[in-house]
Order: structure tokens, then C-alpha cells, then sequence
């Protein structure tokens, strides 16, 4: 069964990436305005790493990345200090899930930038500051990230997208087109349109009680093209009317291949996943997982690095460069020093 399953989801997702435009009527309409949504998995939370969920972490980029992920979603909370931290909240649930020793007095309520990053995740894994994003999108110029910022009161979205504005634009003003936000509100929209005119968004409606018919009547007056939605929220009726408006869904977060299957023959055109690969539903990402990629044979984070190194010590143009003959004399310890302090460079 599990294998037809993947049969099945790979004849569909295949069809979808490589037919001429308009043979799959609703993915070619997307995909010829959002290249982005060449893509139909999303790493949630930048994907699962070793089983755990919502790290945010550099550890579970690298690892996702390896398996082929090129759009990521990434939770971005504001710190006390002002700044932008990949955190999904800042709740004292979350701190022991991570099993991090931070004082009682400093849970559920947001720590600053120097104390989050100063507290690895599971002992382990790199927490990341906006700042650490962009340089991400830098050194990878094949990935796309998905902002999930949460706030709906336009006085903290204001804040949050002007130092996302002016953070990339200190870093590289051309990132901006790879970052995706996802827009929770008209409202929302009109603030966020102010401060960056962003070339995609994302109309997220997992914290609106708009209906249905509402929804697609204002992606389409506004040609939006990507709507993301809690899989309870999607239904054959729903998509073919997104369809009609020229307009695709993503759902989150799916985990299994039964639960792709089912959505995709509902018309869904892209799920959020943890742990979901493109090898898992049976897609080859030969044509973009690049020279680099394809030699990583393993998701530990330093053998990741490794095999990724290259891309981050370019200082040249942004280019997905071969791999060097001479990174096989280095060890996976050095790559992963190197790769930690060319992200983390001020």
C-alpha cells in the first residue's frame, strides 16, 4: 500500500514540475507568477531534525536542505530587545521541550537576543536571529523562506517589518525577493505593503475567521496567488474556487505520505511538513538539489556542512559553485566551524 501511495503522489507532484505550463491548470497558473511554488513542500519550522520539531534551528536548515528542501518556513518572535529571534513563542512549555536552564523569572515572557542565542537547543542545535537568516539567504541563493511572524497588531507588525526591511537591505537588498511573509489579515496587508513591497506573499489564514467565498473574492482583488490554510480548513469546493482565482493552497502540517495523497486528490497544491522528504513521496530533486547537495549522503550537521561548504565560503557572485576537490582534505568539524562563523559574522 505504502508503495502505490508514493506511486501515486509521485506521478501527480511529477506531472506538476515538469509538464508545460497550463497541463496542470491550477500549478502552471501559480507557477507562472510564483516560481517558488515549483515547489510543493514547505520545512516547517525550517523541518524536523532527529525527531523534534519547531527548532528553528541552523542544524535543522542544514539538514532539511541536504534532503532537498528549498522553501522553509521559519517562526520569527520579537525579543525584549527589539530584535527578531527564530523562536515560535516565547512560552515556558517551549523552554523545556528544549531542555533549556533559563531562570524562572526570565520564562514566558521574551528574553533578549544575547540571552536566546545564548542558550543551545537540546544542548545542541544554533538558535538563529533574523540577522542569521538573511546571511543564509546569501550564501544559498536557491532557498526561499516563509516568515510566520505571528503578531496582528499592526503597531508590532510595523516593527517586525521594518527591521526586516532594514536588515536585508544592510545585508543585500536582493534577498528580499526570497522572503515569502505570510500576511494573516487585510489589515495586515495594507501595514506590511508600506514598509516592503515584497514580489510574494503568502495569505495565511490560520488566524482568520473569514469565510471561504470571502477568501477567494479577496485574493483575487488583490492577485494574490498562495493561500495557506490548517488542513481542516481545506476542501475540494475551496480549491477549485482558489483555482478559479487564480490562486493555489498549502497546507500545515502534514507528516504522512496517506495524508499528502488525500489532499492532493483534493486539489491541494503544497503542504507544510516536518519530516516529509521528496524522497519519502517518491520526487527526484536531482535537477535542483545541485553538485553540493546531492554528495552529502547523511543529515548529521557536520558531514552537512561539509558537503555544503562551498556555497557558504563563496564571496563571489551568488552562484551554487561545484564542489572543491580540495574540501575532501578538510574535516567535517573545520566545514561546520567555518560554515557557524561565516552565518554568524557581524
Amino acid at each position: 500500500m505504502n508503495r502505490i501511495l508514493k506511486l501515486t503522489i509521485s506521478m501527480v507532484l511529477s506531472l506538476a514540475l515538469w509538464m508545460p505550463s497550463g497541463s496542470i491548470s491550477a500549478f502552471a497558473n501559480a507557477a507562472s507568477t510564483e516560481e517558488w511554488t515549483q515547489y510543493p513542500l514547505i520545512a516547517h519550522a525550517l523541518g524536523g531534525i532527529d525527531g523534534v520539531v519547531y527548532t528553528n534551528s541552523l542544524e535543522a536548515f542544514q539538514s532539511n536542505y541536504d534532503k532537498g528542501q528549498r522553501v522553509f518556513e521559519v517562526d520569527l518572535s520579537l525579543t525584549e530587545d527589539g530584535l527578531l529571534a527564530a523562536r515560535h513563542d516565547w512560552e515556558g512549555y517551549l523552554a523545556a521541550k528544549f531542555e533549556q536552564d533559563i531562570p524562572a523569572d526570565r520564562l514566558d515572557k521574551p528574553l533578549t537576543l544575547k540571552e536566546f542565542q545564548s542558550y543551545k537547543i537540546l544542548k545542541e542545535y544554533t538558535p538563529l536571529s533574523f540577522t542569521n537568516i538573511a546571511r543564509i539567504l546569501q550564501k544559498y541563493p536557491d532557498v526561499y523562506f516563509i516568515t510566520d511572524t505571528k503578531e496582528t497588531d499592526l503597531a508590532l507588525v510595523e516593527k517586525q517589518f521594518t527591521l526586516i526591511r532594514d536588515t536585508a537591505n544592510r545585508l543585500d537588498p536582493a534577498i528580499l525577493d526570497r522572503l515569502i511573509p505570510e500576511i494573516y489579515s487585510p489589515e495586515m496587508m495594507e501595514k506590511v505593503k508600506s514598509i516592503v513591497a515584497f514580489k510574494h506573499v503568502i495569505f495565511s489564514i490560520y488566524m482568520s475567521s473569514m469565510e471561504p467565498d470571502e477568501v477567494v473574492q479577496y485574493v483575487k482583488d488583490n492577485r494574490i496567488h498562495v493561500v495557506a490554510m490548517p488542513s481542516e480548513r481545506a476542501s475540494k469546493a475551496f480549491m477549485n474556487k482558489l483555482a478559479k482565482a487564480d490562486a493555489v493552497a498549502y497546507v500545515h502540517s502534514l507528516n504522512s505520505v496517506e495524508e499528502v495523497t488525500k489532499f492532493l486528490n483534493m486539489g491541494v497544491h503544497g503542504v507544510y511538513t516536518d519530516f516529509l522528504s521528496y524522497r519519502d513521496l517518491g520526487i527526484d530533486t536531482s535537477a535542483w538539489a545541485g553538485p553540493a547537495a546531492a554528495a552529502a549522503s547523511t543529515a548529521d550537521g557536520a558531514a552537512t556542512a561539509a558537503a555544503l561548504h562551498p556555497t557558504i565560503a563563496s564571496t563571489a557572485k551568488d552562484t551554487m559553485p561545484s564542489q572543491s576537490a580540495s574540501l575532501t582534505k578538510q574535516s567535517a568539524w573545520e566545514a561546520l566551524k567555518s560554515f557557524i562563523a561565516e552565518i554568524f559574522s557581524i
